[in-house]
């Protein structure tokens, strides 16, 4: 399901383009970024509603910008529409639960042969006949969903619920309706009974009906399952649990029919945006304007940037230096369940609207939000709470930090490493100081110089991108002045970007630590690097995969006729697209790791190739011939003799303690993640959780072990200006997080990062 995101704080962003050769339309850019900030929920409502007078201006526009400026440059008529429609219908019903099959195909065969005709004239009627069709049908399942929490609810049946159904049926009749919906709720009621046991008052009656049960201890009969006081346990939280529910499904049904025209107008036209690229989009009058706001102001908040998923809302990225971050208990992919403000009673999500939830975990500085979240690839019933003060993002905690780590040799000495931490590529107009993500590596580097580092780790993990410049004059700290990117534009001009230091300031052995959440600008940054042999990189198979360009096309600027006084929305436009300096994207296949490491990314839907109709990958001319490819003498490459060394070295140290308990670790969270069935037996769902607990409680006390024999290391910051404290105002941030569940820090791909370039510095001698 497409759906766009909302960032809970965000004020002047740091994420925009630096640059666009074309301004017929004076778009104003977005920058390297996965996502709007924007809120759009799941559902819409259509009774009674029909489109407004600026939607036929925006739509005619818009579907000009599709067939003319996009980079794909394709006419609306040359796209599966049927596909929009589809697109459409997932986007309202993405669990695949409220429409019958009859409905799909009845919509399929009233619109596929028209709806080009609509569009190309400005219309969007369809739309809203399809919504008042999906708000009948919310209603009438809401209807029967209240009736059977009304009445008994049988949950002995050993049978089982898959309540992932994005790639599920829509429900063939009504009599297969019925019984899906029958599972459903029966899931959902037990999910509500297990968490109310995790209720203070009753956690020693969830002891007494779990038993004595041993971890690993399998299920194999329903005669296995505890039957003492399950019964009574279950009388006396029913009625909280089926309160509960009910809420959620009355909340759900205000959200049907609480919205507007314009709504159901982005839901349509993304559908149709989506089939050119994942991040092409609309912008209604409503929704630019806010987006404007956002730009300019200041909100307070935890720091995440949000997604309503199903109708949950889930992070999908922490800003670097907010609240969120700091707590170091959120992690992407984790579900927001509910909200509350201050000491009062949290209020739960699901079946809200997305933009009121999103507003509801913004709020005033220095105030307290508790979240109640479903962690990532844990039991559907699980929750964690989490209380965190609002504040601003601290904008410090972006900046470049480093340390000098002394990494043992294995002779008894130690090898002085330096290690340079980038969340972002910022500029002194993002960062409101005197700074730039360029001058703060290059000030760095030299110092860690002068403390006589013989390697660096720069530490791209997490940097979701930023200003585009900055990366490529960080590229000039480490090789001379060679062409670091190429941008092409939609007509086939390509642009070249050059590093402009002619000497480089660090010319010692170079390792980038990448992950899944590197994204754009640091994706190039490693990949140029990477292709001239100058940097080995390490860290997830690849990284994010984003090697386009976006920017907003307001309306009302266009060179369409507008008629005054209408207040029209924006369309945002994918125009270009990144190119590596040996001609080869980075789109879908992102920037492949030397030496790869596990992680738990690797079972997570997260990268551009996951994304519905992302750009293909290709490939343009080298910037430069392949004898130009050479860096200078005193820099030595990483060459495949290199690769293959360290490569055996490191999967030498795979027999480790720590890494059999990482890899431990990663098959817990593997399994979670493919666990796609859950029980409608109470008792067997409580034994499940039980053994999670059992496991999560050992891995836990291996960790506080291994994270004892930590690598000795010197922190250093950048200069503060003249009459600051940076560098105790950062120390005092960075020793105010805290851990998850008070766990020490154990990052296992820094530490085999930190042995690795050990060992090529060895290999160098």
């Amino acid at each position: 399901m497409r759906l766009r995101m909302a960032m809970d704080k965000c004020g002047k962003s740091s994420k925009f383009e630096p640059f666009m050769k074309r301004n017929i339309f004076r778009p104003i850019h977005l920058g390297v970024c996965i996502g709007l900030l924007f809120a759009t929920p799941v559902f819409g409502d259509g009774g009674g509603l029909a489109p407004t007078a600026q939607m036929r201006t925006e739509i005619i526009h818009m579907v000009r910008c599709l067939g003319g400026i996009h980079y794909a440059h394709r006419p609306l008529s040359s796209l599966p529409l049927d596909e929009v429609l589809d697109v459409y219908l997932n986007n309202l019903d993405g669990t695949h639960m409220f429409f019958l099959q009859s409905d799909v195909d009845e919509i399929h065969s009233r619109y596929n042969l028209t709806l080009d005709i609509f569009l190309n004239s400005g219309s969007i009627k369809p739309a809203f006949g399809i919504y008042e069709l999906f708000q009948e049908r919310v209603n009438d399942r809401i209807d029967d969903v209240l009736q059977m929490l009304a009445g008994d609810l049988q949950l002995g049946d050993l049978e089982s619920y898959c309540p992932d159904r994005k790639d599920a049926p829509w429900p063939e009749n009504e009599e297969s309706a019925q019984e899906l919906w029958r599972q459903r709720v029966e899931f959902e009621y037990i999910n509500a009974l297990l968490e109310e046991e995790r209720n203070p008052k009753f956690s020693q009656m969830a002891n007494v009906l779990v038993g004595e049960k041993a971890a690993g201890q399998e299920i194999n009969d329903a005669k296995d399952l505890p039957t003492d006081n399950a019964e009574d346990a279950s009388e006396q939280l029913a009625p909280r649990a089926r309160e509960r529910l009910i809420k959620r499904y009355k909340r759900l049904r205000e959200a049907v029919n609480d919205v507007e025209p314009w709504m159901i107008q982005e839901w349509f036209l993304d559908s149709v945006a989506s089939l050119y690229d994942p991040h092409s989009s609309f912008l209604s009058a409503d929704s630019w304007e806010e987006f404007q706001y956002l730009m300019t102001h200041s909100f307070f908040g935890i720091g995440t940037i949000l997604q309503d998923d199903e109708g949950y809302c889930k992070i999908v990225e922490i800003y670097p230096g907010s609240p969120a971050e700091a707590s170091k208990q959120l992690h992407p992919g984790d579900r927001i369940i509910a909200v509350g403000q201050g000491d009062a009673e949290p209020v739960e999500l699901l079946g809200m609207r997305f933009s009121r939830a999103a507003k509801l975990i913004r709020g005033t500085k220095g105030t307290t939000v508790t979240l109640i979240i479903q962690p990532v690839g844990a039991d559907p019933s699980e929750r964690k709470i989490v209380r965190i003060v609002r504040d601003e993002v601290q904008l410090m905690a972006q900046r470049a930090r480093a340390h000098l780590y002394k990494v043992p040799d294995g002779t008894g000495q130690t090898i002085p490493i330096g290690y340079v931490k980038l969340p972002a590529f910022y500029s002194s107009d993002e960062s409101h100081a005197d700074s730039n993500s360029y001058g703060d590596v290059k000030e760095l580097l030299l110092k860690l110089g002068e403390r006589r580092a013989r390697g660096i780790i720069l530490d791209l993990r997490g940097n979701s991108g930023g200003i585009l410049e900055e990366a490529v004059s960080i590229g000039g700290l480490f090789m001379p002045k060679l062409p670091v990117v190429q941008v092409r534009d939609s007509e086939g001009t390509a642009q070249v970007l050059f590093s402009s230091d002619a000497e480089p300031t660090c010319t010692d052995p170079l390792l980038i630590l990448t992950s899944k959440q590197s994204v754009s600008a640091s994706e190039i940054l490693a990949g140029s690097l990477q292709c001239y042999g100058r940097a080995l990189i390490v860290g997830d198979g690849t990284t994010y995969g984003k090697g386009s360009v976006q920017a907003i096309l307001p309306i009302g600027q266009s060179l369409l006729y507008v008629p005054d006084g209408l207040k029209l929305g924006a369309v945002r436009i994918t125009f270009q697209k990144w190119y590596l300096p040996n001609g080869n994207s980075i789109q879908q296949c992102g920037v492949r790791a030397d030496i790869p490491m596990p992680s738990t990314n690797d079972y997570l839907p997260f990268g551009e190739e996951h994304l519905d109709h992302p750009l293909p990958w290709d490939s343009i001319t080298p910037a430069l011939g392949d004898g130009d490819f050479v860096l200078p003498e005193f820099v030595r490459p990483v060459t495949r003799e290199l690769i293959s060394f360290l490569s055996e070295k490191n999967a030498q140290r795979r027999e480790m303690d720590e890494w059999k308990l990482f890899e431990e670790q990663l098959q817990l969270f593997k399994e979670r993640m493919e666990r796609k069935t859950f029980s409608l037996q109470i008792d067997e769902r409580r034994w499940q959780k039980k053994e999670d607990s059992v496991r999560n409680d050992r891995l836990k006390k291996k960790i506080r072990e291994l994270a004892q024999n930590t690598y000795e290391r010197e922190d250093i910051f950048v200069d503060a200006a003249p009459g600051g404290d940076f560098g105790e105002r950062m120390q005092k941030y960075l020793d105010s997080t805290t851990g998850d569940d008070d766990l020490p820090e154990f990052d296992i791909h820094l530490r085999e990062s930190l042995r690795i370039l050990a060992d090529w510095i060895g290999w160098q001698v």
